[in-house]
């Protein structure tokens, strides 16, 4: 007979005790090789550590994996497309979006039928938006023509 005993001679252990254990080694952090070398690199006349590069995938690996991914996002959105229009059709969905759609003339309507000198505020509104949409328009592309790249703080000269 020998003095040391096996694991499964020891007697069961407490729940308790196997979540320490469990606590114990998942704790247990060893810091990656790259980590090390960044804050060595920080500390002025520390030695030089060389990090092993970690090779990488194969472009048709790369491609394979996109595809899938590509295709499970497919899936799934064919799946919630299907769900929602049978939820949207056993709740009416579509008679209450028509309903929102014709909110806004019916809105209208009843303000000129209120007011009827709404109808030029109304009318001028819509001009001063129509006029700020094209002046945006303007400005969005003589910025692009004009070949402006905003400033990014990196770039920035000091003088």
């Amino acid at each position: 007979m020998s003095t040391t005993t096996s694991e499964s001679e020891l007697p069961p252990r407490e729940p308790e005790d196997t979540l320490d254990q469990i606590l114990c080694q998942e704790l247990r952090w060893e810091v990656p090789p790259m980590l090390s070398a960044q804050l060595l690199a920080l500390v002025p006349g520390a030695p030089v550590v060389s990090v092993p590069r970690m090779a990488r995938p194969k472009s048709w690996y790369s491609m394979f994996v996109l595809l899938l991914t590509a295709v499970a996002i497919g899936l799934s959105l064919a799946v919630a497309w299907q769900l929602y229009s049978a939820i949207g059709v056993e709740l009416g969905l579509g008679a209450m979006l028509t309903q929102l759609q014709a909110a806004p003339a019916l809105g209208l309507q009843r303000l000129y039928d209120a007011l009827p000198a709404s109808r030029q505020v109304v009318s001028l509104l819509v001009a001063v938006r129509d006029q700020l949409h094209w002046l945006l328009l303007a400005v969005v592309l003589w910025l692009a023509l004009d070949g402006w790249q905003p400033r990014r703080s990196s770039q920035r000269t000091t003088s």
